[in-house]
């Protein structure tokens, strides 16, 4: 995978998307107890993360946006737990995303301008298997990077971001030496669901074991909010 860095001047083309965006759509979000020592060995994770990394849980979510302010597409994020983050933020430990691909250029390149989220491009298969198993495959440039099963299960309830603990609503990103803080909000329908398959297979994101996952659930369907970010 490229770097940031290494494919700014690939996306200069493309129309920035300002700050708020609603999106819809569904996925899924794996809550994972992961080893801290194993994530901060791990180089895949970036350093200035990792220097202040604390992992008391972390997060895996799939997301298939079916509308947003730069039409539909697929996400892949991990957030590995919270990271320090400077004065200029208040000197607040926040939750932070450390590794993102999407399939939108669009995106790519709005996430980091509008929220510094370090997204990347990848390309996504989603197929349905057998008894409602959900498959979803990523490759870039034709190489395989991660793959991902589940199934959904019992019956669905509301979820809304106001259940969510505080210390985690609110988000921290650093990006080409500004920080980022952002708190989203959202609403929709959840049910439990299994994780079946869970696996990186190349270098978008670190090695996450399925014997870690905690629990998961499936959102089917919710609407979403991304306000304008603090920048410092």
């Amino acid at each position: 995978m490229n770097s940031v860095d290494s494919i700014i001047d690939e996306f200069a083309g493309l129309e920035e998307v300002p700050a708020p965006w609603t999106l819809t759509g569904k996925g899924l979000i794996v809550l994972m107890r992961s080893k801290a020592e194993k994530l901060i060995a791990d180089k895949r994770i970036p350093l200035d993360i990792r220097d202040t990394l604390k992992t008391p849980l972390s997060v895996l979510m799939f997301v298939d946006y079916t509308h947003s302010n730069v039409g539909p597409y697929k996400e892949l994020l991990y957030i590995p737990g919270t990271a320090q983050f400077s004065e200029k933020l208040g000197n607040k430990r926040l939750p932070t995303i450390s590794n993102i691909v999407v399939s939108s250029a669009s995106s790519v390149k709005n996430g980091r301008i509008n929220w510094g989220i370090p997204k990347n491009l990848c390309s996504f298969d989603v197929a349905q298997g057998p008894e409602g198993v959900q498959e979803i495959n990523l490759h870039h440039d034709g190489i395989a990077q991660f793959e991902l099963a589940y199934r959904g299960k019992g019956f669905s309830f509301p979820i809304h971001t106001s259940l969510v603990p505080g210390f985690m609503k609110t988000l921290g990103q650093r990006w080409q030496g500004q920080e980022f803080l952002y708190s989203p909000s959202a609403k929709g329908k959840a049910r439990f669901a299994n994780v079946h398959v869970l696996q990186n297979l190349g270098d978008a994101f670190p090695d996450l074991d399925i014997k870690d996952v905690v629990t998961a659930l499936e959102i089917t369907q919710f609407q979403m909010t991304f306000p304008v970010a603090h920048i410092a």
